[in-house]
């Protein structure tokens, strides 16, 4: 489950230590805002930060790039805009260029990951390192090619080689971020789950199979041994703790009750129009209504069943009368 967590206001983020050293990331010719603002929303996932954008094409600020970067404004707000891929770079001590088409030109090339190892390794040696990103149409331009140190292409099919540009950046901020192995967000802990003693097992278990009997679930009756067996089975690898024990077993009563009250109403229906008729009959024909004598003019008002007695409410003319009977 993924859990939705307020975004941290400015002032928050202002007091948190600074991140630690990453790569830039440098845009080059945006053509697209959502694009641009997308790239933002994955730098800010995975913790990259520093974004450079080179002559963007619809100009800057851009309003798509603030509404799909759905909240990490502060990547946008602090973008460095440059004219071109060489005031870019100008800071930068190494360079990393992403395409995905080849090009012959005598530079090493190499994997998403295996730049992340080598931009890592940089950092630690004291390099500052920014990874460019073509526009949507055409990629790099040649020359932002050949002034780069490494050409980064990604594994993709070669049936379908394109990819979006904020999908390339979305991939490479991840393996940045799990350059050193998986890590869970702070804060997130699953706490471990512990296993209800076996007593309240045997009882619930005991609970579904009488249920289970009740209705005549088991069947052919020569399979219920088998078929008990394999529930027993499925049920101890859950390993359930009490409380998923209780809600089972509550569960599975409204279950097995909802069936059970509408077959006791059925049965009370069923019930109440036999007396009814058995009544009508009786005094149709002058005949006793379980040893009682009744009126012509007697008109049932009511009838309760009440476990294995029904109480038959019955009016004459003058007065109110019941006759209370065994019904089983």
């Amino acid at each position: 489950m993924i859990s939705e967590k307020p975004l941290p206001s400015n002032a928050d983020r202002a007091a948190l230590p600074p991140p630690p050293p990453a790569p830039a990331i440098a845009l080059i010719k945006p053509q697209m805002g959502e694009n641009i603002g997308a790239a933002a929303r994955a730098m800010a996932n995975f913790g990259l930060s520093e974004l450079i954008i080179v002559n963007p094409r619809d100009g800057w600020p851009n309003e798509k790039a603030t509404a799909v970067s759905a909240g990490a404004t502060w990547i946008l707000d602090d973008a460095k805009i440059c004219a071109t891929t060489a005031d870019a770079t100008q800071e930068k001590t190494i360079i990393f260029a992403t395409s995905g088409t080849p090009r012959q030109l005598d530079k090493p090339l190499i994997g998403p990951s295996e730049a992340v190892t080598l931009i890592s390794q940089a950092i630690k040696d004291g390099h500052k390192p920014v990874v460019l990103f073509g526009n949507e149409r055409l990629g790099l331009d040649q020359i932002d090619l050949i002034t780069a140190d490494y050409i980064v292409t990604y594994p993709t099919d070669f049936k379908f080689p394109s990819l979006n540009l904020a999908q390339s950046v979305a991939v490479f901020s991840y393996l940045w971020a799990v350059r050193d192995g998986d890590k869970m967000p702070d804060g997130w802990h699953i706490p471990n789950h512990e296993a209800a003693p076996r007593k309240y097992f045997e009882n619930l278990f005991d609970f579904l199979i009488a249920e289970l009997d009740e209705i005549g679930f088991f069947w052919p009756a020569d399979r219920r041994e088998n078929m008990v067996e394999t529930l027993k089975n499925s049920l101890v690898r859950a390993q359930f703790s009490e409380s998923e024990i209780n809600l089972f077993r509550g569960a599975l009563r409204v279950i097995a009750e909802g069936p059970r009250r509408r077959f006791e109403e059925l049965r009370r229906d069923e019930l109440k129009n036999k007396i009814r008729n058995n009544f009508n009959e009786a005094k149709q024909n002058g005949s006793l209504f379980y040893k009682n004598k009744l009126p012509e003019n007697a008109i049932i008002k009511e009838i309760i069943i009440e476990g294995k007695r029904a109480i038959i409410i019955y009016s004459c003319p003058d007065k109110i009368e019941y006759i209370s009977i065994e019904t089983a």
